[in-house]
C-alpha cells in the first residue's frame, strides 16, 4: 500500500510517502524552493509531494490514501482535495512519533504553539495520549483560549495562531523580544527558537518570579499560562526597551533563561502526570516544543520515563510522517506489529499489547540519493578541482585532525532540522577555536551558539551523562567533567551538549568517518553542524553544496566519493597522501 502524508500549516510544508508500512521517501518544501520554512511560497504549486512520487517512480493514481492535518492550507492539497482525509493536528504529531518508534506501547506527549481548533474550547496546545498497536487515545489536553488568527486578515481561514496557555507561543514571543525573528509581516511572524534555547544558559534567574506568577499547574498534567491582555507578554515585549550592547545581551539571556525554565516546569509537570496515569516508562515526543532538546534531556533525567523517542522532524513538517502512517494503519487497516507487554505498563489505564516487535524508523535520511552522473554534471558546471577517492570517510577523518573544515554530502538528505551526517559540516571538536571559526566565518551566526557532537553510540556514556541512544540530536546531556577539556568545541557554556549517537547500521559511511577519527585521535567524537548558511535551508542537491562551498571558508567538500578543493594544489596534497 502507498500512503501519502502532507505536513505543515501555513509554513513548513512537507510530504512523506509510506510504502507497505515503512517510510519510503520524505522531503520538506524548503529544501526545494530554498525558502526557509517555505514561507511565502506558492502552496498551490508545492513540489514536495511531486518529489516523493518521482523519487519512488509512482503516479498519484497509485497512491491509495492521502492524508493531511486540518491546519494545512487547503491549497496544498487542492489538486486532489476530493481524495484527501483531514485529521487533527495533534493526532498527526502523535502518529509521527508513535508509529515509527520502536515501542509497541508508549505514552505520547505533543507540545507546540497551537494545533487544531475545537469549537467552544479553543486551540490544542498540549496533548497527552497513549499509543498501543495502531491506536492512539488522548487522555488529557490543554486548550489555548483568546486565540488570534495567524494571518494578515481576521477573515482568513483559521490557521494555528497565538493564544493563552501555549508554551510554544510563549517561547516564540520571547524569541521575538530578544531579536530572533526570521520573518515578519504585519501581525504574523516566525522566530528562531533554537537560538533562545542556546542563549538561555548565559542568563540568570532574575525574572523567574515574574514568569512563574503567570503559570498555574493544574490536575491531569494541565496548566494555565496567562500571556495576553495583561498577562506575561506585557512584560516580555518591553523587557529590553532602551538597552543596548552588553546589557541588552545580558537581559536577553535572562529572558531566555526564564522562558526555558517555565517551559521545563510545565513540560515536566505534564510528563510526570502522564507517567503516573499510564504506568508506562516509554515516551514519544512531537510538536515544535519537542525540538527543545534541553527539555527532552530533563524529561529523561528527572522523570520516571527511561526510554524516549522524539520524532526527528518534531515541528509541523513532521506531520507529513504522522499523516502517512495514519493512512497506512488506520485508513488502510494494516496492523502495526507489536511486542510483548513491556516498559512498566500497569494499572487499569495502561493498554495491553502483544505480538512481534515493531519495525522502527532507524534513520532520517528520507531524501533521494544523487547518482554519479548527476554529481559529475554539477562538478563540471562548478569548475572546481575535484577527484575521486577510495574510502572517502577515511580520507575525511584524516583531514579533520589537521584543522580542516569539511563539507560532507552523501546519500539522501535528512528530513527535519538537524543534519545527521548526510548534509553536514564537520570539524575537530578538540580544537576550542573551531566554535568561533565556524560561527563567524562559515555559518555567519551569533557567537554564543553551540555546536553538536556526533559520537559512536557505544562510547557515548564515556563522554556524556546519557544511557540511551540519541540518534537525532534531540537530547541535551551533560558532558562528563573529565571530558570537557577534551571536546571544548562541542561543550556549551553550561557544560552540556546536544548529542548525536551514531551506529554502523543507521549511519553507514558517517559512522565509518567518526570511528576512523577516533582511531587516529582516541576521541570518537566529531563536531557536526548543518550544511547551510545563516537563514538558509540545508543543501539538498550536489549543485547547492558546490554553490555553498565555492565562496566559503570550508577547506574540502566530499560529494559521495568525489573530493572537491579550492585549488589543484590542495587537491593534489590530499590525493597523493590518500593514494
Amino acid at each position: 500500500m502507498l500512503a501519502l502524508g502532507l505536513g505543515g500549516s501555513n509554513h513548513d510544508f512537507s510530504a512523506c510517502l509510506v510504502e507497505n508500512g515503512e517510510i519510503a521517501v520524505g522531503i520538506e518544501e524548503e529544501r526545494l524552493t530554498r525558502r526557509k520554512y517555505a514561507v511565502n511560497v506558492n502552496s498551490l504549486a508545492n513540489q514536495c509531494w511531486r518529489y516523493c512520487l518521482t523519487a519512488r517512480g509512482v503516479r498519484l493514481g497509485q497512491v491509495e490514501a492521502i492524508v493531511a492535518d486540518d491546519t494545512l492550507l487547503p491549497s496544498c492539497y487542492f489538486p486532489f482535495r476530493s481524495r484527501t482525509t483531514l485529521i487533527r493536528h495533534h493526532l498527526a504529531h502523535a502518529a509521527s512519533a508513535f508509529h515509527p518508534s520502536p515501542f509497541p506501547e508508549a505514552a505520547i506527549l505533543v507540545v507546540d504553539g497551537a494545533g487544531s481548533l475545537f469549537d467552544g474550547q479553543g486551540v490544542e496546545t498540549l496533548t497527552m495520549s497513549v499509543g498501543s498497536g495502531t491506536g492512539i487515545t488522548e487522555i488529557s489536553k490543554v486548550f489555548g483560549t483568546n486565540w488570534s488568527t495567524d494571518g494578515l486578515r481576521d477573515t482568513r481561514v483559521y490557521q494555528a495562531g497565538d493564544s493563552d496557555h501555549s508554551l510554544g507561543f510563549l517561547y516564540k514571543a520571547v524569541s521575538r523580544a530578544i531579536g530572533f525573528t526570521l520573518y515578519e509581516e504585519g501581525r504574523w511572524y516566525l522566530t528562531e527558537d533554537g537560538k533562545t534555547m542556546g542563549l538561555a544558559p548565559y542568563g540568570t534567574d532574575r525574572w523567574r518570579g515574574e514568569f512563574h506568577r503567570h503559570l498555574d499547574l493544574l490536575p491531569e498534567g494541565r496548566y494555565h499560562l496567562h500571556l495576553k491582555d495583561g498577562g506575561l507578554l506585557d512584560f516580555v515585549e518591553h523587557a529590553l526597551d532602551g538597552f543596548e550592547g552588553d546589557e541588552r545581551f545580558a537581559r536577553g539571556a535572562d529572558l531566555a533563561w526564564a522562558a526555558q525554565d517555565l517551559l521545563e516546569t510545565a513540560v515536566l509537570h505534564a510528563a510526570r502526570w502522564l507517567h503516573r496515569e499510564t504506568g508506562l516508562t516509554r515516551l514519544c515526543l512531537a510538536g515544535g516544543v519537542a525540538l527543545n532538546s534541553v527539555a527532552n534531556g530533563k524529561i529523561l533525567r528527572e522523570t520516571p520515563f527511561t526510554e524516549i523517542y522524539a520524532q526527528p522532524a518534531a515541528g509541523d513538517n513532521g506531520c507529513a510522517v504522522g499523516c502517512a502512517y495514519y493512512g497506512h494503519h488506520v485508513l488502510g487497516g494494516h496492523p502495526r506489529p507489536r511486542a510483548p507487554r513491556a516498559g512498566g505498563a500497569r494499572g487499569p489505564a495502561a493498554p495491553r499489547a502483544g505480538g512481534a516487535a515493531p519495525r522502527p524508523q532507524t534513520h532520517t535520511y528520507l531524501g533521494r540519493s544523487y547518482g554519479t552522473e548527476e554529481i559529475r554534471a554539477a562538478l563540471d558546471a562548478s569548475g572546481l578541482p575535484h577527484r575521486r577517492v577510495a574510502r572517502p570517510a577515511r580520507v575525511a577523518a584524516e583531514l579533520l585532525p589537521r584543522g580542516a573544515l569539511i563539507g560532507w554530502f552523501t546519500g539522501g538528505s535528512e528530513f527535519g532540522p538537524r543534519a545527521l551526517g548526510h548534509r553536514s559540516i564537520l570539524a575537530d571538536p578538540r580544537r576550542a577555536e573551531m566554535k568561533d571559526i565556524l560561527n563567524s566565518k562559515v555559518k555567519h551566526r551569533e557567537a554564543f551558539r553551540p555546536f553538536a557532537p556526533a559520537v559512536l553510540a557505544e562510547r557515548a556514556a564515556d563522554y556524556f551523562d546519557l544511557d540511551i541512544e540519541s540518534p537525532y540530536m534531540l537530547i541535551v546531556a551533560p558532558v562528563r567533567e573529565d571530558r570537557r577539556r577534551e571536546i571544548p568545541a562541542v561543550t556549551h557554556v553550561d557544560g552540556t551538549a546536544r548529542v548525536q549517537t551514531v551506529t554502523p547500521e543507521a549511519n553507514g559511511a558517517f559512522h565509518e568517518l567518526v570511528a576512523r577519527f577516533g582511531e587516529i585521535t582516541s576521541v570518537p567524537v566529531v563536531l557536526n553542524t548543518s550544511f547551510n548558511d545563516r537563514g538558509e535551508p540545508i543543501v539538498e542537491t550536489p549543485g547547492q553544496a558546490l554553490a555553498f562551498f565555492g565562496p566559503s571558508q570550508l577547506d574540502y567538500l566530499f560529494l559521495e566519493d568525489f573530493l572537491v578543493a579550492h585549488s589543484v594544489t590542495d587537491l593534489d596534497a590530499v590525493t597523493e597522501e590518500a593514494g
